[in-house]
């Protein structure tokens, strides 16, 4: 009787799985061996999308020649110099995240077409043959050659509406971590001295100083020398100071003193040899002339006969913190250079 029921069991079972849809066998994707020349098919695929984004003979770009070595040219030094100087919180930057940031837009326009410190060929070419209006597709393809990354522009710009900014930064060398002149990828280090503001003298040592690792996307209709910047990794290397219990000097604009406080308040400060980074001083010095009440009525006396500029005398001991922003004075006399 079991043996019987068993059977019965597996009639119906045969039964129902007879009445299910017949599904279709999987289908096995086809295994392509990649070769050099499918490679070379999907870059060239890749370039071509990439052309489409722009019409390059309209706007009057040609594709640029690569050597066997690297050089960095003038234009891409000039962008380079400009988006290293800002202040990333963890010192990086890369191109992925300007598609989600809301101001890169307004910044790439103040910061590279509007600025008077700075320019690349193209932007000038384009200045000089329209009256110095660029077309909403020209910023598009500037800002494109920059980055990689596009971005759509509202409109196009008036490069004449310029504004200088109040730091300068300088690439003072490079080394060539990566370069093969058939792969698009390019790596190198770049040694970058930061400028905060514009000091009342020399420059001296930079107020901060980098090693940068640039990684750079060949991009043959680039105005940036046929370069793209993909990413950028800050590293500080500014050089400290130590007390050395010595008088130094340093030299500033009177801006402000106040005698029931005792101080003198110095602007666009700078020091001696040994003090002289711009990396030291802030914008504003507070000279402390409580131990020298005197010091103020010489400053004021200095400034009445008109004379601005003073050098004030100080004791760097351990005591005074770096980067200096309040130092003792011990003399105060105008400045002799």
């Amino acid at each position: 009787m079991k043996k019987k029921m068993v059977a019965v069991l597996l009639l119906s079972s045969m039964v129902f799985a007879g009445c299910a849809k017949e599904e279709a066998p999987a289908e096995v994707e086809p295994v392509v061996e990649t070769t050099e020349d499918t490679k070379e098919e999907a870059k060239q695929e890749e370039e071509k999308e990439e052309e489409a984004l722009f019409d390059y003979d309209a706007l009057g770009v040609s594709p640029v020649e690569y050597g066997d070595e690297f050089e960095m040219g003038e234009n891409l030094k000039a962008g380079l110099t400009n988006l290293i100087y800002p202040n990333y919180d963890d010192g990086k930057w890369d191109n992925s995240k300007l598609a989600d940031d809301d101001s890169w837009k307004d910044s790439f326009i103040s910061s590279y077409l509007q600025n008077s410190w700075f320019s690349f060929d193209y932007m000038n070419q384009v200045g000089e043959n329209s009256d110095g209006i660029m077309s909403k597709e020209q910023v598009e393809y500037a800002q494109y050659s920059l980055t990689g990354t596009y971005i759509e522009f509202d409109d196009g710009v008036d490069l004449s509406q310029a504004s200088s900014g109040f730091g300068i930064g300088e690439i003072d060398s490079y080394t060539v971590d990566k370069y093969d002149k058939e792969d698009d990828t390019v790596e190198i280090t770049v040694k970058y001295s930061k400028y905060e503001e514009i000091a009342a003298s020399e420059s001296g040592d930079p107020d901060h100083a980098f090693d940068v690792k640039v990684v750079l996307k060949k991009d043959p209709y680039s105005c940036f020398d046929g370069y793209n910047v993909v990413s950028l990794e800050k590293t500080e290397t500014t050089k400290s100071l130590e007390a050395d219990g010595k008088t130094h000097y340093v030299y500033g604009d009177i801006l402000d003193y106040d005698l029931d406080k005792n101080y003198i308040q110095l602007e666009y400060p700078f020091g001696d040899d040994y003090t002289n980074g711009n990396a030291y001083f802030d914008h504003f010095l507070t000279i402390d002339c409580s131990d020298n009440p005197g010091l103020i009525d010489e400053a004021k006396a200095l400034q009445e006969s008109g004379v601005w500029q003073i050098k004030v005398g100080f004791k760097f001991d351990s005591s005074v913190k770096v980067p200096f922003e309040t130092i003792k004075g011990i003399s105060v006399e105008e400045a002799d250079r």
